[in-house]
Formats: structure tokens, C-alpha cells, sequence
């Protein structure tokens, strides 16, 4: 994760230094295509699943397969989530069928929300020494449709999320982001599969969100 981080501040060391020396803390921009690994926890140490995200923040398309390597579950998660269109999809690669439902809240964690509230500025690790630190931005806000609130940490430079930590009346999530690249291998996973074709679109209410994928 280190490196990959790295590269993309080289590339935008200017504006990151503009940014650290200002005052006006806007929510930043994720960058246009970030993959890696996420692992879904529970606050009490339960974990809940780990696999490989692709998240395109321009068409707002997320992907999330769950590593079966990392479980021992009898089912594994293969969610598409086209944001925008508001439709979610449940994909069973092994039986070629699919699910459909409406996802009518948007709110995720790959993305920093515009009314985030700035809270504090940190490095994770050494900032004295090269490479041994990780310079962070914490955010927090709150999600009123879902009556939650959230604590997220975002890189200062490239504004890739590090960790986010999600409370509601019904559920405590700790997200963890490893390995990210700010690039897509294959921009064939934001396309459903032609067996998804037809499939009727289920009707869910309107707090219906990412965060419910994911129970302890």
C-alpha cells in the first residue's frame, strides 16, 4: 500500500503541499479509479469479510468479491453497485444467477462525503524519517438517513481512504484498505453478467445501503 500511495504523491506533490499549508479543509476528491483489499469488521473484533473492491468514483460503479481463501462461510459476496442508477447486484459467478434490488442510498465509504467535517491531521508512523510514516486527514460527519455517524481517515496526498469507521442504532463497521492502487485492472467488473439480463428489480426501502451488505 506504501508504495503505491508513494507513486501518486510524486505525481501530485504540488498539490498536496498547497493543500497541507491551507487552512480551508474541503472534503477532498478520491482519485478516479482506486482497487485493493477491504476488510469488514465488527467494533467487537468480529470479522465480517475481506476480499478484492474496484470502485470508478467518475461513473460511481463499485465491485466487492469477497476472498473465499478468508471465510468460512458457505456463500461468498460478489456485489456490483452502479450508484448513480441506484441498483445493486448480488452475482453467483458458480450458478450463473443473479439478484437485483434498488440501492436508493449512495453513501459509501470509498468516497468522502461533501458536508465531511475536517477533524485533525496526523502521520500514522514517523514523520521524520522517509518511509516510515503515512501522513492522514481525519473526517467525520454524519449519515442522518441511517442515524449514524461515521470516522474516516483519508491520505493527505491523493485522498485515498485508509480506515472508516461506521455507528449506527443497529451496527458498529471498521473498513480497512490495503494495497491500494489508483488504477483498475479490468473495467469489464463494473458490467454486470449477461445472465443478469432480465432479472426483475427488487423494490427496498429507501434506508436500504452498502452498510447492510455486511452483518456480524
Amino acid at each position: 500500500m506504501m508504495h503505491a500511495i508513494e507513486l501518486f504523491c510524486v505525481v501530485f506533490l504540488c498539490l498536496c503541499a498547497a493543500t497541507w499549508a491551507s487552512t480551508n479543509r474541503e472534503p477532498c476528491q478520491s482519485p478516479s479509479m482506486t482497487s485493493g483489499t477491504l476488510s469488514v469488521s465488527s467494533t467487537g473484533g468480529h470479522d465480517i469479510a475481506e476480499g478484492h473492491f474496484n470502485y470508478n468514483s467518475t461513473a460511481k460503479k463499485l465491485r466487492f468479491v469477497e476472498d473465499e481463501s478468508h471465510s468460512h462461510k458457505n456463500s461468498h459476496m460478489d456485489v456490483l453497485i452502479h450508484f448513480e442508477e441506484g441498483v445493486l447486484y448480488e452475482i453467483d459467478s458458480k450458478n450463473e444467477s443473479c439478484k437485483k434490488q434498488t440501492l436508493k442510498y449512495h453513501r459509501h465509504p470509498m468516497e468522502l462525503p461533501s458536508d465531511a467535517h475536517y477533524e485533525s491531521e496526523a502521520y500514522l508512523g514517523s514523520s521524520s524519517k522517509s518511509e516510515k510514516g503515512l501522513r492522514v486527514i481525519t473526517w467525520n460527519g454524519k449519515l442522518p438517513d441511517l442515524h449514524a455517524n461515521y470516522t474516516t481517515l483519508t491520505t493527505s496526498c491523493g485522498c485515498l481512504t485508509v480506515s472508516y469507521c461506521y455507528h449506527s442504532e443497529k451496527t458498529d463497521l471498521y473498513f480497512s484498505f490495503m494495497n491500494v492502487e489508483t488504477e483498475v485492472d479490468d473495467s469489464h467488473v463494473f458490467a454486470p453478467p449477461t445472465y443478469c439480463d432480465g432479472v426483475a428489480l427488487e423494490d427496498t426501502p429507501d434506508d436500504h445501503s452498502f452498510f447492510d451488505l455486511f452483518h456480524d
